[in-house]
């Protein structure tokens, strides 16, 4: 499954950040918070992994997931898509030099059909997909998860709303995103207060025919006693520097004022009185046997 083509080498992303190192520095630590602060990889299973043969992670990031599950399970086929060559790339050497002979990955633009048979795979997931998505997107590749899982498969969102913080500049920095968001049509929120997609998660998948279906939250605390403190820390200053473009482009601030407001964030991020919340929500739902 590691062929691509031309064509799909050539398609451009609709991520709101650019292509860099410092995107991929963000994307491992993003997948290493978002994994722990889940509870693992397959929290809502209570490790019972029966049924579970193939696997497809959309928008596969850095692969930091899929390399873990192929890793802990090494009689899963894992399959991890992702529109960015560079990061293809890049998770394809990772799992070669890690002997991961499962894990294969495959350049693929997840808003055209998926380029899998129907009813490939066991379990279909995806990890924050709000800033590249807007909300026509979704109901087309819900159809598509819907088509390739096996009857019993399981289709697994999770998406995030904006921290709560104690700091007012990193408060205005989040009042910013989520007004580009808005601006842009990526957002599912009334006003661009919010991201706003969380709500909609469960009804989505009811639209799209999926039953059982269920969620779970995870709202990590990030302040300086708690022990990943540092990786959130650097979560965040990558994020406020990769969306300083999409911010400036969006109308929402100009170019001076945004770097003003990233330093000030930055500044009381490491305050020793800072304190955070962030709020990930996860819902998935089974195909009817």
């Amino acid at each position: 499954m590691d062929e691509s083509s031309n064509q799909q080498e050539q398609q451009s992303s609709t991520f709101i950040m650019e292509e860099n190192n410092t995107q991929l520095a963000w994307l491992f630590n993003l997948d290493a918070n978002l994994t722990r602060a889940m509870g693992g990889v397959f929290p809502e299973r209570n490790g019972d992994i029966t049924g579970i043969h193939d696997v497809l992670d959309l928008a596969c990031g850095s692969g930091g997931w899929s390399l873990e599950i192929a890793h802990l399970y090494p009689q899963i086929q894992v399959v991890g898509v992702d529109i960015n060559k560079q990061l293809i790339e890049n998770v394809r050497m990772l799992a070669q030099e890690r002997g991961i002979p499962n894990a294969h990955y495959q350049l693929t633009n997840i808003l055209d059909p998926l380029p899998f048979p129907d009813a490939s795979f066991d379990l279909v997931n995806a990890r924050t997909l709000y800033s590249s998505f807007e909300p026509a997107n979704w109901p087309p590749l819900l159809r598509e998860c819907y088509r390739i899982l096996r009857p019993g498969g399981t289709l697994r969102l999770t998406e995030m709303e904006r921290h709560l913080t104690s700091d007012l500049a990193n408060e205005r920095m989040w009042d910013l995103l989520t007004r580009a968001l808005y601006i842009s049509g990526r957002s599912f929120s009334p006003d661009g207060h919010h991201i706003g997609i969380v709500p909609h998660l469960g009804r989505l998948l009811h639209e799209t025919g999926f039953i059982d279906i269920r969620n779970r939250a995870s709202t990590p605390e990030i302040s300086p006693q708690t022990p990943h403190f540092g990786t959130w820390r650097e979560q965040d200053a990558y994020v406020w520097q990769l969306v300083e473009p999409f911010l400036v482009r969006t109308g929402v601030a100009t170019l001076e004022e945004v770097q003003t407001l990233r330093a000030e964030a930055l500044k009381g991020f490491n305050s020793e009185s800072f304190c955070a919340t962030a709020f990930y929500f996860t819902c998935w739902g089974m195909k009817p046997q």
